[in-house]
């Protein structure tokens, strides 16, 4: 007696289909019915080829570890043995929770478009696969990558700030300097006349949309490509200015930092500040001084406004109060170059010896403040 068989194809008959994955899935599994139907000679190598369909169009697929290569345009750059181990922690303590997103290759590999960290913590942990969604390859990888890691909250700014200029100027021609000039000067006369809120809602607008938002503005030609590139990313560009733009300009030091130790973008802003003309110092002890602080920063986990308070401190040793000069003293100064040798031959004997006493214990007193002055 033949053994009968579960219908498959009965747990979706009143499905709600929405959706041609929805479709699909369902097509595979009457497929997979169908096949049990008639228990043709293939049927365990043609269901297990359906089932590996029916799991790819479900959305999530088990992939080798060793196929998967790095985005070359990826956006994150920063990458420290750290976060790998602490993401490696929480794989081995809760597993994989989301999966990672890969495109496929002609060559049978995938680019790995989000999930780094996931997967270079499952290979230290001894992974040899890992949970993944497959898209297709979009027309613009570059862009693909950075909109996937704009909305990430570790992504450091100093690599969130290369990367979008790196898209604009690709969009734009623009380079930086280019850049922050017109950011800098549309933003100043925007907020000039009244608008900077307008400027914000178009954020959540379509292309169109935005165009015509701008153009009321007073924002055309280069500098409205440069407006619209900004906005296609979901970007601000007043808080692209004032949030991502100062990175770029961060002494070496603090960009190193912020890669390898993971200094966080306002701590780094802030220490900024410690420069050469601001120490009124060389470049090299403001460098040295920036390090130690920055390391006192991270030792101690200090807050913004503790990092602020120290850097005041620290300005304080290197910079004396501004003194005005003293009108009694100007007048004296004044008094002894017009001195004379010949006013000095018609003075006696008894005057010239008061002039020297005189002059010898001001000159005394002179050198006692100018040690307490440290001058």
């Amino acid at each position: 007696m033949a053994k009968v068989l579960p219908q498959i194809g009965e747990k979706f008959k009143g499905a709600v289909q929405k959706t041609d994955q929805e479709k699909k899935i369902v097509e595979l599994q009457a497929e997979i019915e169908q096949l049990r139907i008639k228990q043709s000679p293939e049927l365990e190598t043609e269901l297990r080829t359906l089932r590996e369909q029916l799991k790819n169009h479900s959305g999530e697929v088990e992939i080798d570890l060793e196929l998967i290569d790095p985005n070359p345009n990826q956006p994150r750059q920063t990458i420290t043995s750290e976060s790998i181990q602490a993401k490696a922690r929480l794989l081995q303590k809760h597993g994989q929770i989301t999966p990672v997103i890969l495109v496929v290759q002609e060559n049978g590999r995938y680019i790995l478009l989000d999930g780094q960290l996931r997967t270079e913590g499952a290979k230290l942990i001894g992974w040899k696969s890992i949970r993944a969604v497959i898209v297709p390859m979009p027309q613009d990888l570059t862009q693909a990558s950075l909109i996937t890691f704009l909305g990430f909250e570790d992504l450091n700014p100093l690599d969130k700030a290369e990367a979008i200029v790196q898209e604009i100027h690709k969009s734009t021609e623009l380079n930086l300097e280019e850049i922050s000039t017109a950011l800098a000067t549309v933003l100043k006369r925007i907020e000039r006349d009244g608008n900077s809120k307008d400027l914000t809602k178009l954020v959540v607008l379509n292309t169109d949309e935005q165009k015509l938002g701008l153009e009321s503005l007073g924002v055309i030609g280069e500098e409205q490509h440069l407006f619209l590139a900004l906005l296609e990313l979901g970007l601000n560009p007043a808080s692209v200015k004032s949030n991502l733009m100062p990175m770029l300009s961060l002494p070496d030091d603090l960009k190193n930092t912020i890669r390898q130790m993971g200094l966080k973008g306002a701590h780094a802003l802030a220490l900024s500040t410690l420069s050469a003309k601001a120490l009124d110092t060389s470049e090299e002890n403001a460098r040295k001084e920036r390090i130690n602080i920055t390391e006192k920063v991270l030792a101690e986990n200090l807050t913004v406004p503790e990092t602020r308070e120290l850097i005041k401190q620290t300005k304080a040793k290197y910079l004396t109060q501004t003194e005005s000069d003293s009108k009694e003293v100007k007048s004296i100064i004044q008094k002894i170059s017009h001195l004379s040798e010949t006013s000095l031959i018609h003075a006696s004997s008894k005057q010239l010896q008061e002039l020297k006493t005189l002059l010898q214990q001001k000159l005394l007193e002179i050198e006692n403040l100018s040690q307490q002055k440290n001058l």
